[in-house]
């Protein structure tokens, strides 16, 4: 089967935008892969690795991608075009991990259905233009349930400075199909369709904390399912057997299980070795199963 080939006229503009990302503060340093290959090369890195990567399989030929690049402002191609690397030095590690979080917004409710690209689409469409200081999207994850790997209306949105990630939590509401409301317009609309939305570090305490943001629908079954029980159990007069080494814990609610897991102790957790960073997740905006961290790296 013959790989599709992208022919947009936006083809350099795409090219350069999804290799960017790869070296971009964002994404560098989380990603095992290609951060291996970082360091041991003093920065540089072989553009056929980049090429095999999911999203620049459809870039096609190489020698129009080395076009692309060679006017990026962050990247810089070796003397024979065959290594690149970024210009500028990279961050430290811990002032990049803490300026995404306060530039994250969590943002739940999405429809179930939608596909990477679509959801990447929505905040190009309804939410970049309309950002007060900067009207660009640094990048967009989608959170999937970790049981069965599916996407449940979650995402984590990474803006490009806190003022705008401010401005998303706090000045105004949010709608699927209108995108940004103010808080006036959003008495008004339809409730169904405005989109529960807080800062990623207030998700992060309340998860700690033992507080949910809302229920996802493992937890819904699971709780219906052991209210279920509970009832047989009082009906057949028959409950759970004491035990006198643990005590009786019959009584105990079970802990439901949360849609996102506990933030792993370095963002670096979040990027499989080389056999993610070269599958169709390594690249601008990123699908993330439940049981990640939900700091963004850009695209699925």
């Amino acid at each position: 089967m013959t790989e599709f080939v992208y022919q947009g006229d936006d083809f350099e503009d795409k090219v350069r935008k999804q290799v960017e990302f790869y070296f971009s503060d964002s994404n560098l340093q989380q990603d095992k892969f290609l951060w291996k290959i970082y360091e041991a090369n003093d920065g540089w890195v072989e553009l056929k690795t980049i090429l095999t990567f999911g999203r620049m399989k459809q870039y096609r030929p190489e020698e129009k991608v080395i076009e692309a690049l060679k006017s990026s402002e962050k990247l810089e191609l070796s003397a024979n075009n065959d290594m690149i690397k970024r210009k500028d030095p990279l961050k430290d590690f811990n002032e990049i991990k803490n300026t995404k979080k306060r530039n994250t917004v969590h943002i739940e409710g999405f429809p179930h259905d939608l596909t990477q690209e679509q959801v990447e689409a929505w905040f190009e469409e309804k939410i970049a233009p309309n950002l007060p200081k900067e009207k660009a999207v640094n990048s967009v994850r989608r959170i999937k349930s970790k049981l069965k790997k599916e996407f449940f209306g979650v995402v984590d949105v990474e803006l490009t400075n806190e003022q705008d990630a401010q401005y998303l939590v706090k000045d105004v509401e949010i709608s699927y199909d209108q995108g940004i409301l103010s808080k006036e317009a959003a008495q008004e609309a339809d409730k169904k369709n405005l989109l529960k939305k807080m800062s990623l570090l207030t998700f992060q305490e309340m998860r700690e904390s033992g507080k949910r943001f809302g229920q996802n629908e493992v937890t819904k079954r699971r709780n219906s399912f052991n209210e279920n029980n509970k009832g047989k159990k009082q009906k057949g007069g028959k409950g759970k057997k004491f035990d006198r080494k643990k005590g009786d814990d019959s009584e105990k609610e079970p802990i439901p299980e949360s849609a996102v897991e506990d933030e792993k102790s370095s963002e670096g957790d979040e990027v499989k070795e080389s056999r993610e960073s070269k599958s169709e997740d390594s690249s601008v905006t990123k699908d993330t199963t439940a049981n990640e961290a939900p700091e963004a790296s850009k695209d699925e």
